[in-house]
This record gives structure tokens, C-alpha cells and sequence, in this order.
């Protein structure tokens, strides 16, 4: 064996992942019905003369103190318009910004043991309040007396935002044969999203917006235990137009929305993506109105920073995201508003429960 154990790790992975017979292209989980993924049922992505104005929506979010018993975040969503490679001026403000916190209580209920999660939201300005959830959606209850704590819990109140973002730019920013773009997949996850989801889907249909989601990646797996999109990739090899899409389950999971396909969005581009419509929309169209939809993001799909992915959708990460710099210096603000209050004197040792961590870091860095 080699003594290298990094090259030996690396040889010894890669020799198993080569011998991998590659079976049919069928999606490891799903609950509807799947496509044929081979070369003949790719489609081209052809030109257009019109292309779609599209509204694309995303959320940011990072935690600015955080116990075992409560969480303070910084939350942000935002949203741009473009039509092809034009930026359209949105009419509302495009980025909403709010504080949060989930104070979590552990309790009796019938001779069993539960923890409550509440979640306060604190707008940044008194405009930004209407773009933002109800917090009694964001109450939640388990019967496991293990503490939630991490990504989960942080990114609660930024997701339903995104939601309640959506509706909002839908009612008030886009007209009928618009398009939406959501980050990520048309998926749910936590309790009472789907109240948001659905009043969305709802207003879209009513209004004749089509409703997307984009994913940047994706855990799917086929039933041989390949990566999806690496596989669909690969069969994409032998298909002779450089910009396709290819259909792949009409149900990836039963809180999925979505009609989902895999999409390359530019001949050079190295990527490709998940990519999802409305399910009842999606029946609706016809072959032309589905490559609309498709040729309208790739043309928008042409920025180097990252060939064949959108430019509205990183723009709209860019102003989302929370960075490190802005955390550090929120974290600060938060900081010194504890100190000004006698009752954080005596609070400030729930911090230090799971602080030992980064002193250490800071000690060994």
C-alpha cells in the first residue's frame, strides 16, 4: 500500500468508481412517473425573437449569537428582474433585511417531555415589515428534547420570507407569460411552508406568471448510485446541439411542486441543472411555450462569471447573501447592545456554552 494516504484514498476511490456498471438512467427516489434518459429524448433549446421578462428570488441569512436555548439571525431576500440580458428597475425596493430570533422552551405536555420553538422577526425598517411571514407560522413543537440548532433553524424565517417575497413580486412586479424563478427546487420542508408555497402557486396561476425553480445543485442520486446531473452529463455526450433540455420525473417527492427536468443553458458551459415548473403549468404547455420558457433563461445564461447560469440569479445571491464581513460587524452591534443591559450580564454565560469552540480556534489558528 501506498504511504501517501491522501494518494492512497484517491486511487483506491477512484479504481472503485470506475468499475461502476452504469445501469439505465432512473432516479433513486421519486413517487411519479420517470422519463427515458437517453440521447434521443434530449431537446434543443432553440432561438427566440421575444424573450420572457423573469423575476428571480433568493434569501440569505448567518447567525449572530447563538445557545442552546436561543438563536439570533440576520435574515435578507431579495429579488431582480431581467428580460434577456436587460435589467428591468423593479417598482418596490428589491431587498428586504430583517433580524430574528428562535427562543426554544422545553415543557410537559401529557406526561411527555417537548420542546417549543418561537421565532420574533424584527424588520430593518418599517417598509420591510409587509414582506415578511406571520410568526405564528414559524412556531413549531418536537417531541424530542434534543435541541435543533445549525443551518435548520437559521434558515426558518429566511425561507418563508422568500415565499412571501415571491407572492409579493408576483402580485405586483410581473404580468401574464412572466416567469418566476425560485432557488432551489419547487420543495417544502418545514411545518406550515406549504400555507406560502400554495398561496403563491395560487396567485401565479390566477395571473398567468409561470412559476420555476432553479437549482444550483443537487443530491439525486440514479438507482445504480450514480450523481444525476454527472450521469445526464455524460449521456449528453452524444447529443449533438449544445443547449437541451431533458425531462426526468413529473414527482421527485410527494411535497415537491415541481415537473422536473435537467436543462443546459449554454453550448460551453461546464454545468447543468435541476430545473423545475409548476406541475399544472407545466401540463399546460406547448412545445413552443416550454422552449420559450427555456430559451428566455438561457439568453439571460450568457455572463462569464458563470457561463449557462443565469445572470438574475447571481445577481440575486449577490445582494442576498450575507458576508462575512457584515456578519462580524452585526455580530459587534449585537454584542455591545448586550453589554449596555444589566439582564445580559447574567445571560451572557448561555453564550459561553457553546463559545469555547471558537476561543480555542482563535487560540490554535
Amino acid at each position: 500500500m501506498n504511504d501517501d494516504p491522501v494518494k492512497s484514498l484517491i486511487e483506491e476511490l477512484g479504481a472503485h468508481l470506475s468499475q461502476k456498471v452504469h445501469s439505465d438512467v432512473i432516479l433513486n427516489n421519486g413517487t411519479g412517473k420517470q422519463f427515458l434518459i437517453a440521447p434521443s429524448e434530449f431537446q434543443e433549446i432553440k432561438p427566440i425573437t421575444n424573450h420572457r421578462k423573469i423575476a428571480f428570488v433568493d434569501g440569505g441569512d448567518g447567525p449572530l449569537e447563538e445557545t442552546p436555548n436561543f438563536l439570533i439571525t440576520i435574515n435578507r431576500v431579495y429579488f431582480s428582474l431581467f428580460q434577456g440580458k436587460k435589467r428591468i428597475k423593479p417598482k418596490a425596493n428589491p431587498r428586504v433585511q430583517f433580524f430574528s430570533y428562535v427562543l426554544s422552551k422545553i415543557y410537559t405536555e401529557d406526561g411527555k417531555k417537548k420542546v417549543s420553538y418561537d421565532t420574533r422577526l424584527f424588520p430593518h425598517s418599517p417598509g420591510d415589515k409587509k414582506y415578511l411571514p406571520s410568526e405564528n407560522d414559524l412556531t413549531s413543537k418536537t417531541e424530542s428534547t434534543s435541541i435543533l440548532q445549525g443551518a435548520r433553524l437559521n434558515s426558518l424565517g429566511r425561507r418563508f420570507a422568500e415565499w412571501q417575497l415571491a407572492i409579493h413580486v408576483v402580485e405586483n412586479e410581473l404580468n401574464e407569460g412572466d416567469m418566476i424563478v425560485m432557488d432551489g427546487s419547487l420543495q417544502t420542508g418545514f411545518k406550515n411552508e406549504i400555507k406560502y408555497s400554495a398561496r403563491l402557486y395560487e396567485l401565479a396561476q390566477r395571473k398567468g406568471v409561470i412559476v420555476c425553480g432553479l437549482a444550483k445543485t443537487s443530491r439525486l442520486i440514479t438507482e445504480s448510485g450514480d450523481p444525476l446531473l454527472a450521469r445526464i452529463s455524460e449521456i449528453a455526450e452524444d447529443v449533438s446541439f449544445g443547449k437541451w433540455y431533458v425531462k426526468v420525473a413529473e414527482e421527485v417527492s410527494a411535497d415537491d411542486k415541481g415537473f422536473m427536468m435537467v436543462v443546459k443553458f449554454h453550448p460551453k458551459s461546464r454545468f447543468v441543472f435541476r430545473f423545475e415548473i409548476l406541475r399544472e403549468q407545466f401540463y399546460k404547455m406547448s412545445p413552443e411555450e416550454l422552449n420559450s420558457v427555456l430559451e428566455s433563461l438561457a439568453e439571460n445564461s450568457q455572463d462569464v462569471a458563470m457561463m449557462g447560469y443565469p445572470y438574475g440569479a447571481i445577481d440575486a445571491d449577490r445582494f442576498a447573501q450575507v458576508r462575512m464581513d457584515e456578519l462580524n460587524m452585526y455580530k459587534g452591534f449585537i454584542l455591545a447592545e448586550m453589554l449596555r443591559r444589566p439582564e445580559w450580564k447574567k445571560l451572557k454565560k448561555y453564550g459561553a456554552s457553546l463559545g469555547a469552540h471558537d476561543v480555542l480556534n482563535g487560540v490554535t489558528s
